[in-house]
């Protein structure tokens, strides 16, 4: 039976929009499926968990809430471990695999408190014992939906934290994370007197590629340029988009000599990549321009190995475009184009 007497409970404090598991004004209720042989049982917790604001459904199976989990989703679900048919550790597994976002919580008796715990491993969240009373299974589902929402909130989080450092066009890390990240890399390869090889890379003649296709044909010819990169390197090489039409890409543990065979690997790529349009008509082909500069030969510090890979790059578009140059341990640049560097 359901006790209503009072018990002593923390107090945390929420902002003035309402604790996480509250739904505002309007927003659609959290959902509980409420599982149990006893009617009397599944009813008195569906008025109980009603007059809290929730939305409850109930089953008296574990057979039938599975039928339901299946064609609806639920928040939360409160089950009896001793149920007529499938047992409720069973249907905690069940549940489980369906979808493992459901929190579930299990009614036992006191002397079966063992097999709540089994099924906490099983992946329920909390356990109630019988009898129970009103206030603390109102607490139980607070706090699981308080969890659920702060599980969100981390998500997102997290979520605009990565939408933050990546470039929406082209799917890349931003100019932004690019700093962030090589500062970074720089002291880790210093540590572990490693080598670290940066590529600045430009497309030739873009503004009048531009012009003659439109800004739609570039923005696709740009994606396609990202895809050709990823394809070039290695998953734990970091690719941005540096701005425009400037990319950069750092390659972890690499020297001049390896990161060479990379930026000639991503020069033929595009060379011999044949550029289409949105309606798949094919349209110009692009070449690129590849400066490099690797730590510690040519830069001991991240400013600095920018400034000399861009200085590379520069030189290359001087020099004639579509090549490699390399910036030299005393400011001095060597071209590369074709695989030979002269």
């Amino acid at each position: 039976m359901v006790e209503d007497t009072k018990q002593d409970q923390k107090i945390f404090p929420f902002p003035a929009s309402g604790a996480p598991g509250e739904k505002e004004e309007g927003s659609t209720p959290s959902r509980l499926l409420i599982i149990d042989d006893d009617e009397a049982v599944r009813l008195l917790l569906k008025d109980l968990l009603e007059e809290s604001g929730y939305a409850v459904r109930t089953a008296k199976s574990g057979e039938e809430a599975l039928q339901m989990i299946r064609i609806s989703t639920y928040d939360i679900i409160i089950t009896d471990l001793r149920l007529t048919g499938m047992h409720g550790l069973e249907l905690v597994k069940e549940v489980k695999d369906i979808d493992p976002g459901i929190d579930i919580v299990v009614m036992t008796g006191y002397a079966s408190v063992h097999s709540a715990v089994e099924s906490m491993k099983a992946g329920a969240i909390d356990y109630i014992t019988k009898p129970f009373n009103s206030d603390h299974i109102k607490m139980v589902v607070q706090k699981s939906l308080e969890r659920r929402e702060y599980q969100r909130l981390a998500q997102e989080r997290e979520f605009y934290k990565v939408l933050s450092s990546i470039d929406g066009l082209t799917e890349l890390y931003n100019y932004r994370y690019m700093h962030q990240y090589l500062k970074l890399e720089l002291e880790r390869e210093r540590r572990y007197k490693r080598h670290l090889s940066l590529l600045m890379i430009d497309i030739d003649n873009f503004k009048t590629y531009n012009d003659l296709y439109g800004h739609m044909v570039g923005d696709l010819v740009l994606r396609r340029l990202a895809s050709i990169l990823r394809n070039a390197t290695r998953g734990c090489d970091v690719l941005c988009r540096y701005g425009g039409e400037e990319f950069a890409i750092m390659l972890p543990e690499t020297n001049r000599e390896e990161a060479l065979i990379v930026c000639e690997r991503i020069r033929k790529s595009v060379e011999m990549t044949q550029m289409i349009d949105e309606k798949g008509n094919t349209v110009g082909n692009i070449s690129v321009t590849i400066g490099l500069a690797s730590f510690p030969e040519d830069a001991d510090n991240k400013d600095d190995l920018i400034d000399n890979a861009d200085k590379a790059l520069y030189q290359g578009k001087r020099a004639g475009k579509n090549c490699i140059f390399l910036f030299g341990a005393e400011g001095k640049h060597s071209q590369m184009r074709e695989g030979i560097v002269e």
